[in-house]
């Protein structure tokens, strides 16, 4: 079988608010963790970005024959238009965001990708809906398949 599964239910939403100077990653999971989230998704997420660094999948010589590029870093100030990701935990049992976004220029140009921790900061505010996923989980954990660190479904 070519796919890994579970399944639960949705118990609850949160309303988050990341304010200036913050950085999304670091922020959302800090909130994961004072609203005991441990697995759910981000399901709407709009704000701003004093700057962006975000990685793309491109070519490499590897197993897969991909992975991320190098950082990509925009400087602001930048409109974050849409953001979506997997709550899960690491091997550890801390709360883990993976977050894929776009962002727009001062031109109204699109960039995007997988976001970096640490390194996309707030401008003005972010506002951030989660869906909290109870009786099924994500845990992040090396793959030796893809030779990387990824998501997999747990009861």
């Amino acid at each position: 079988m070519a796919i890994l599964f579970s399944q639960g239910g949705l118990s609850r939403v949160s309303l988050i608010r990341i304010l200036p100077g913050a950085d999304i990653l670091e922020s959302l999971e800090e909130a994961c963790g004072h609203l005991n989230i441990k697995n759910g998704f981000i399901s709407s997420c709009i704000g701003s970005l004093r700057r962006s660094s975000f990685f793309t999948v491109v070519p490499l010589e590897n197993k897969m024959g991909a992975g991320y590029s190098t950082p990509i870093i925009l400087d602001g100030p930048l409109e974050l238009l849409s953001a979506q990701g997997t709550i899960g935990q690491d091997e550890k049992g801390n709360p883990f965001v993976h977050l894929h976004g776009l962002v727009g220029d001062q031109e109204g140009r699109i960039h995007g990708g997988h976001f970096i921790k640490g390194e996309n900061p707030i401008l003005i505010t972010c506002e951030i809906t989660i869906s909290q996923v109870d009786g099924a989980g994500w845990l992040r954990a090396h793959d030796a398949e893809v030779d990387m660190d990824v998501f997999s479904p747990v009861p």
